[in-house]
């Protein structure tokens, strides 16, 4: 298990590509944790219990929900800044502890593979490719239009290169 998650060692294009869908079942727990604060913030606003929906009037909780749409709609700023207000330092510690096995495990496959690649520049390389994730994640987020297809083509790139180029290693060891 110890190996799975090293700096250590590198791997093979299919290998890279397996352990990239692996990082997607690794993020299950972030996005269990998500909902969980979604649905407890949203149901702490209504005056009901989901413990028991049989004792709860459907009717109501249909009103509700569309009430809350509409007032979410009218006015999201405010609803986004009181559910960022209301996580604690317990939501905030899961979220951590749920995502830091998925970003770990994913550098870790980056660096093996980079590493299969270009093993004398396998650093630079590594940090290059971290560097530009970072970036480009943030030009994603924050733009629209021609740059985030750009940023995004190029990325998509970069990950194909990484799955079907060959290294020059024939056993790997990761």
């Amino acid at each position: 298990m110890k190996k799975f998650f090293s700096f250590a060692g590198t791997i093979s294009g299919t290998t890279f590509f397996l352990r990239t869908l692996f990082t997607i079942v690794l993020s299950i727990p972030l996005i269990i944790t998500l909902i969980s604060k979604w649905t407890s913030y949203f149901t702490s606003l209504g005056n009901f219990d989901i413990s028991d929906p049989s004792l709860e009037n459907q009717m109501a909780i249909q009103a509700f929900g569309d009430e809350l749409a509409q007032k979410i709609a009218d006015n999201p700023e405010f609803y986004l800044n009181d559910f960022l207000n209301s996580f604690t330092f317990g939501w905030i510690l899961l979220f951590v502890l749920s995502v830091i096995p998925a970003i770990w495990f994913g550098l870790a496959t980056y660096y093996k593979r980079v590493s299969a690649l270009f093993f004398e520049q396998r650093k630079q390389v590594f940090l290059a490719l971290v560097t530009f994730d970072i970036v480009s994640d943030y030009i994603v987020l924050s733009n629209s239009g021609i740059l985030t297809t750009i940023v995004s083509s190029i990325g998509i790139l970069i990950f194909v290169f990484l799955v079907f180029n060959n290294s020059k290693f024939e056993n790997h060891e990761g």
